[in-house]
């Protein structure tokens, strides 16, 4: 064999321009030439074998949705048309009023629990009549290292990446509002739990990012934005209703019955956004059924659905033809549930769907709460396998991991780990754990499906 790399091998199949390895084969008479690069459009030699790859991968999303990606696109999307479709209320405002939102142009950065909340903040602004809502781009290692110049502390990765979120912002989109809030508490889902709260490092990010900006200098007000991170407690309505309208009618003059009206239809645009991805769910969850294949199943974190964070690794899974599931996405009609947690709760196992505590009595923290519940989900399901991804120094996983393990491992339903993340991001060690996994599950369906 020879191998070949250099600029005769460089790849001009995308902007990226990759270099690539070429591998000639030769045993006998028979020639073959593998191609090593860092994406299926590497791989392939012309356009024409480009063309196969490109409809193989279009043809995969019909059959292997992958819901990392389709929830990044619908939870950052504008939801102006379906704002006015449920009714706004301008004959409220006062025209200087409006020229005032109207001229708003918020920034929201793409970090941590706003993966989740996004809709119904950019639905609360729209309704009141702003209408230019931003976001950071997605991240990436250009974007971290351009942005994440401030700060002296170390806590994990998905918190201190929005430093550079922030950057982002001030110097590439041109808005002259950026929206950070603090949040405490999450809706809560979990049955009588014990509280829904953030994680204290996560809730206290906006204020640490802006006493970067603030520190040595304001930079906020050096380009003219004005910077927001308001307290807010997303799990007691009545006291988001008066935080919000607090802050609101500081910031725009909002009245009362304003705030209540733009909450009103915020929360309807967020409710339908989740019923439209565990709507899909439910569709890819009956066609993995019919077909007797797996979906993996991603245990983690809202910010985990960055692809800057999850390194990549669930779109090489889905690559390989197992669809992704994020918890969000998976169904939760009645049907389903029952069928699932039926016979715990006819045993007084459990008292509820979402009751998680014969698993982890201690539920405070929501999103480690719903990881549990995920788990949970997955033990009951034939069709589902699961993988946990936990960022660097998570002080509220850290507990969980061996409560979910033994959880799965006692059904015999394959579970895999990557912890530990952060910035990094091995290539090699991610390929081949990828490999491993396809590897695995292929003889787990021959044997057990």
């Amino acid at each position: 064999f020879q191998t070949k790399r250099g600029e005769a091998t460089r790849c001009n199949f995308c902007s990226n321009r990759c270099v690539r390895t070429f591998v000639d084969l030769k045993v006998k008479e028979i020639s073959k030439r593998y191609i090593i690069a860092t994406c299926e459009k590497g791989e392939a030699e012309t356009k024409e074998e480009l063309k196969k790859v490109l409809n193989r991968l279009k043809n995969l999303k019909k059959t292997a949705p992958n819901f990392v990606e389709i929830s990044n696109k619908e939870a950052f999307k504008s939801y102006y048309p379906l704002v006015i479709s449920k009714g706004r209320f301008s004959n409220f405002f006062k025209k200087e009023k409006i020229a005032l939102l109207k001229d708003a142009v918020i920034g929201i950065p793409k970090v941590l629990n706003l993966y989740t909340t996004a809709p119904f903040f950019r639905a609360y602004f729209e309704t009141l009549g702003v209408k230019k809502v931003l976001f950071s781009d997605f991240t990436s290692e250009e974007l971290y290292k351009k942005g994440a110049k401030r700060g002296a502390i170390d806590p994990c990765f998905p918190s201190k990446v929005a430093i550079a979120h922030i950057d982002n912002l001030l110097h590439k989109k041109n808005v002259n509002f950026i929206f950070f809030p603090c949040i405490k508490t999450l809706k809560g889902e979990i049955y009588k739990a014990f509280g829904h709260w953030t994680c204290p490092t996560v809730a206290a990010t906006p204020e640490v990012v802006k006493s970067a900006f603030t520190m040595e200098k304001d930079d906020f007000a050096e380009v003219g934005v004005t910077y927001l991170n308001p307290v807010l407690n997303m799990a007691e309505w009545d006291i988001l209703e008066r935080e919000l309208h607090q802050f609101s009618n500081n910031l725009f003059g909002i009245t009362k019955q304003e705030n209540q009206e733009a909450m009103k239809i915020a929360l309807e645009v967020w409710n339908d956004y989740f019923e439209s991805l565990r709507q899909k769910g439910a569709k890819a969850l009956e066609n993995l059924e019919i077909r007797k294949e797996i979906g993996i199943v991603l245990l983690g974190r809202e910010y985990h659905n960055d692809h800057g964070i999850n390194h990549g690794i669930l779109d090489e899974l889905n690559k390989l033809g197992y669809p992704i599931f994020t918890i969000n996405s998976l169904p939760r009609d009645t049907k389903t549930l029952k069928r699932l947690f039926k016979e715990d709760m006819e045993k007084g196992v459990i008292e509820d769907p979402f009751d998680i505590r014969d698993v982890w009595p201690k539920c405070y923290s929501e999103n480690s709460s719903m990881k549990v519940w995920g788990a949970k989900y997955v033990a009951r399901h034939p069709n589902l396998v699961a993988i946990d991804l936990s960022s660097f120094r998570c002080g509220h996983d850290a507990p969980i991991y061996a409560a979910i393990e033994e959880l799965l491992e006692k059904v015999n339903t394959p579970y895999f780990t990557f912890h530990e993340i952060d910035e990094n991001r091995p290539s090699g060690s991610i390929k081949i754990r990828v490999e491993t996994i396809d590897y695995f599950l292929k003889k787990y369906k021959a044997e057990v499906l």
